[in-house]
């Protein structure tokens, strides 16, 4: 059976649809075009307005520096004319002195201003004569300075002689002198001196003796309180009840001391 042959009327065109399509894609087009091209002006406007923001404040920077520079040579210029005015008034000066000398060659020795120019001339040359001998003004300045303390120190305090008295005469006494500042032991060749603020110290001089002390059977510690050393005294009797050893607490015992003149042991050293 033969086919049957299509009618022409019943096909469907296709130009429509493509023309939609390509306006479309041309409309589509043209709008990421604009898009891009309105991107683009705005990121140069904003780089633009950097760039003035950036040129504005290097400018006022300028403006800055050139106004401290304008100031730095005004300040150069005044100290340039008091540089000059000085070097007048300096040579106007010696201009004066000139005047003055050549005068005082004119005028007569015996009258007042020369005999007033004279002594200042010894005087000068005095100074001179001082400057020269150092060794020799030191000499009397020391002098004058040891007047001085001994002026204000008023009259020598009597010397304060401790004898041994009582039980005080079985014993091996190392006396120790309590002051203001300190405490002095009297042992040995020469006096040691502790700070208050040592006397606690763990290797410190003052625990020592105090071993030294609890292990010798007959020595004791006799404390010589100055009239301003109390409260010296009792911090250092305090260390020394607290202090234990192997060998026990070190024996210390008292002694007021009523002034403040040199202490004399010299009759323990007899014994």
């Amino acid at each position: 059976m033969p086919r049957r042959i299509a009618d022409s009327d019943d096909s469907i065109s296709l130009f429509p649809f493509m023309s939609i399509l390509v306006c479309l894609i041309g409309s589509l087009t043209l709008m990421i075009t604009a898009l891009m091209a309105g991107q683009a002006s705005q990121d140069q406007s904003q780089e633009i307005i950097e760039r003035h923001e950036e040129f504005t404040r290097i400018e006022a920077d300028m403006a800055a520096d050139r106004s401290e520079l304008d100031a730095l040579r005004e300040l150069i210029a005044d100290a340039l004319d008091m540089q000059k005015d000085l070097e007048l008034a300096l040579a106007e000066v010696a201009e004066l002195e000139k005047e003055q000398s050549e005068r005082l060659e004119r005028m007569d020795v015996a009258s007042d201003y020369a005999q007033m120019l004279a002594e200042a001339n010894r005087l000068r040359q005095r100074i001179a004569e001082i400057e020269n001998d150092p060794a020799e003004l030191q000499k009397q300045i020391d002098e004058l300075q040891a007047e001085i303390e001994r002026m204000q120190a008023g009259p020598e305090e009597a010397v304060v002689q401790v004898r041994p008295g009582g039980s005080g005469v079985d014993i091996e006494p190392t006396f120790v002198e309590c002051t203001a500042n300190g405490v002095v032991v009297h042992k040995g060749d020469e006096p040691l001196q502790i700070r208050t603020g040592d006397l606690d110290s763990e290797e410190g001089e003052f625990r020592k003796l105090l071993a030294r002390v609890a292990a010798t059977p007959k020595a004791e510690i006799v404390f010589l309180v100055r009239p301003d050393g109390v409260s010296t005294y009792n911090r250092a009797r305090s260390i020394a009840r607290t202090f234990y050893t192997a060998d026990g607490y070190a024996r210390n015992g008292k002694l007021p001391v009523p002034s403040q003149g040199n202490i004399d042991l010299s009759v323990f050293s007899k014994l």
